[in-house]
C-alpha cells in the first residue's frame, strides 16, 4: 500500500539547520508524503528558507503562528495533516536515506498502529548508533508504556520522544485526536507518547536507524546558566506530576512506575538545588517540591539514586527541614 506520510516539523529560528532537515525529506526515494512546517514566530530567515522550498514542491506546506511554544506548533500541524501515517521531524534534525520507504514497507507487512525505530545521535561530529536490545525488540505495548513512565535511562525503550516513532493516523483519531499538552514546558512529548500508546494495539520495533538526532550545546538542556537550570529542574518536576495524574486516572497498572518517576524527579530537583546559588532558587517552588517529597513513598530505584536520596535527606535534615 502506498501510504501517505504526514510529517510535522515545528520550527523556531532554525535558519542554520532547517534547510538540511527539509532536504533530507526531499531526497527520500518514497514520494507520497506531505511536510507540514509550523513556524512558531521565528524572527530570523526561517520563513524565507521555507517559502523557497515550498515554492517549488507543493508537498511542502508552510504555516506561521505567533510564538506559543513547540507543543502549540505541533498541535497546529496535527490539525493540518491529511496522511495515513504520522511522524515528527525537528527542524534541527534529519531523516536518513530511504527512511520513508522502509517505514511504509514495515507498516504494509505488519498491519501496525505504531512503528518505533532506531536513530543516530550526532554530537560535535561524533556519530553514535542507538541499538535496541532483544528485550526491547520483543516488548509489549504495556512494557513500553511502563518503561517510558519510569526508567533510570530515558533512552531505554525509545524514550518518550516523538521523532523516533510513526503512527497510524486513524488510530490516533479514534474517539478523539491525541494532542500535546500546551501547558507543559518540558516532557510534553513524553505525555503525548503515553496517551497515544493507550490507543494502539499493534506495534513493532526495528533496529534500523532512520533519524539523525543532533545534540547542540546551545540548547536549554545543556545550559550553564544556573537560573535556567533551576527553572528547568522545576519544569521537569511539574511535567512528571502531570504524567502521574494521567497514569493514576487512565493507566493504573503503571502506578508504581509513576511513583518511581515522582521520586526520581524530586531527587533530581534537590540535587540541582544543592549545586545552585541560593539566589536563583524560587522558594515557593522549593517548598512545593519539598511537600511532595515528604509524602512520596520511598521505592528503590538504583544504587546511584539511593546514594542521591541519602544525600538529599541529609541535606534536608542538616537545615532542620526534614527529620
Amino acid at each position: 500500500m502506498n501510504n501517505k506520510i504526514s510529517i510535522v516539523m515545528p520550527t523556531y529560528n532554525n535558519e542554520k539547520t532547517i534547510g538540511n532537515s527539509i532536504r533530507s525529506i526531499l531526497q527520500q526515494n518514497y514520494s507520497n508524503w506531505e511536510l507540514i512546517i509550523v513556524d512558531d514566530g521565528s524572527v530570523d530567515k526561517t520563513k524565507k528558507i521555507c517559502d523557497k522550498f515550498a515554492s517549488y514542491d507543493t508537498r511542502i506546506k508552510y504555516y506561521k503562528q505567533k510564538n506559543s511554544g513547540v507543543s502549540s506548533a505541533r498541535n497546529y500541524g496535527l490539525h493540518k495533516i491529511n496522511g495515513d501515517l504520522l511522524m515528527f521531524v525537528d527542524a534541527d534534525d534529519s531523516l536518513t536515506e530511504n527512511a520513508l520507504k522502509i517505514l511504509n514497507s514495515t507498516f504494509d507487512k505488519n498491519d501496525l498502529d505504531l512503528c518505533i525505530y532506531s536513530w543516530y545521535e550526532i554530537n560535535n561530529g561524533s556519530k553514535q548508533r542507538h541499538y535496541y536490545n532483544r528485550t526491547e525488540l520483543s516488548a509489549t505495548k504495556e512494557e513500553y508504556f511502563k518503561k517510558i513512565v519510569y526508567s533510570s535511562n530515558w533512552n531505554n525503550y525509545s524514550g518518550g520522544y516523538p521523532w523516533n516513532k510513526i503512527w497510524k493516523v486513524s488510530t490516533l483519531k479514534n474517539n478523539r485526536m491525541v494532542f500535546f499538552n500546551e501547558k507543559l514546558k518540558m516532557l510534553e512529548d513524553r505525555l503525548f507518547v503515553l496517551e497515544a500508546l493507550d490507543k494502539i494495539k499493534r506495534l513493532k520495533v526495528i533496529n534500523t536507524p532512520l533519524y539523525n538526532y543532533y545534540i547542540r550545546d546551545e540548547s536549554l538542556s545543556h545550559s550553564k546558566d544556573s537560573k535556567k537550570v533551576m527553572e528547568q529542574a522545576y519544569e521537569l518536576y511539574s511535567a512528571i506530576k502531570v504524567q502521574y495524574q494521567y497514569v493514576k486516572k487512565k493507566h493504573i497498572s503503571a502506578l508504581i512506575d509513576a511513583q518511581k518517576s515522582n521520586l526520581q524527579i524530586e531527587i533530581n530537583y534537590f540535587m540541582t538545588v544543592l549545586k545552585s546559588p541560593s539566589k536563583v532558587i524560587n522558594k515557593k517552588q522549593y517548598f512545593k517540591v519539598l511537600s511532595d517529597f515528604r509524602n512520596t513513598k520511598f521505592r528503590f530505584l538504583t544504587l546511584k539514586y539511593l546514594l542521591k536520596y541519602i544525600i538529599v535527606k541529609t541535606y534536608l535534615f542538616k537545615f532542620g527541614i526534614e527529620g
